[in-house]
C-alpha cells in the first residue's frame, strides 16, 4: 500500500502543532501560578514587617513611660498616651482590648482604642487599615492615604500583675486568595523596673 508523503508531512506537522500549544498552554498556567505566589509570598513578609513594627512600638511606649516617669514604675510602665496622672493620681493605663497604633509630630507612639470587629466588615478595614507614608514607613496616622492593602491591629490583655501580653494581626487579601489572609504575632512584655 503507498502513503503518501504529503499526508506524513502534514500530520507530523499538527503533532508538532499540538505538542507546541500544549506546551505553551501548560507554561502560561504555570507561569500564573508562580506570580501568584510571588505576590501572595511578598505581601506575607511586608505583612510580618508591618506585624513586627507594632510590637516593637508597644515596648517603645512602655519604655518611653519608663524615661517620662522615673519617679512611679509601678504605675505608669503601661500608661496610655503619656498621661501624667499616672504620677501621683490615677492612672490611665492601657486596658485590655484592640488598638491601633500612630505617630504625632513629636515622634512619639499613640495608641487609639476600638471594639473589635470581623475583617468583613467595612468598619473594621477602614477603622484598622495601614498605609505607607512619604518616608515608606507603615502608619494608621489619619493624614497619610496611598491605597491601603493591609489591617493591623494591635490586641492587649493581661495574664498577670505587671505582664502585658501582645498580639499584633495583620490581615489583607490578593488576587491569589478569596478569604483574608493573616500574619498573627505576639509577645509579652513586662514592668522589669517593678521591683516590689
Amino acid at each position: 500500500m503507498f502513503k503518501s508523503k504529503k499526508a506524513t508531512s502534514i500530520v507530523e506537522v499538527m503533532v508538532i502543532m499540538l505538542i507546541i500549544v500544549v506546551w505553551t498552554v501548560w507554561m502560561y498556567s504555570i507561569f500564573g501560578q508562580w506570580q501568584k505566589l510571588s505576590i501572595t509570598t511578598s505581601n506575607r513578609i511586608q505583612a510580618i514587617q508591618i506585624s513586627r513594627e507594632w510590637l516593637e512600638a508597644m515596648i517603645n511606649i512602655r519604655d518611653s513611660n519608663y524615661l517620662l516617669y522615673s519617679a512611679n514604675y509601678k504605675d505608669c510602665w503601661n500608661t496610655i498616651n503619656y498621661d501624667t496622672n499616672c504620677v501621683s493620681w490615677t492612672p490611665n493605663n492601657i486596658r485590655a482590648g484592640s488598638y491601633k497604633i500612630f505617630q504625632w509630630n513629636d515622634s512619639k507612639w499613640y495608641l487609639s482604642w476600638f471594639s473589635s470587629w470581623l475583617y468583613s466588615d467595612t468598619t473594621y478595614r477602614n477603622n484598622f487599615k495601614v498605609w505607607i507614608d512619604s518616608n515608606w514607613l507603615y502608619t494608621q496616622s489619619w493624614w497619610t492615604d496611598t491605597k491601603p492593602l493591609f489591617t493591623r491591629e494591635i490586641k492587649v490583655s493581661y495574664p498577670q500583675t505587671d505582664e502585658m501580653k501582645l498580639t499584633s494581626l495583620v490581615q489583607w487579601t490578593d488576587s491569589s486568595k478569596q478569604w483574608a489572609l493573616k500574619v498573627e504575632l505576639s509577645t509579652t512584655i513586662t514592668n522589669f523596673k517593678n521591683k516590689n
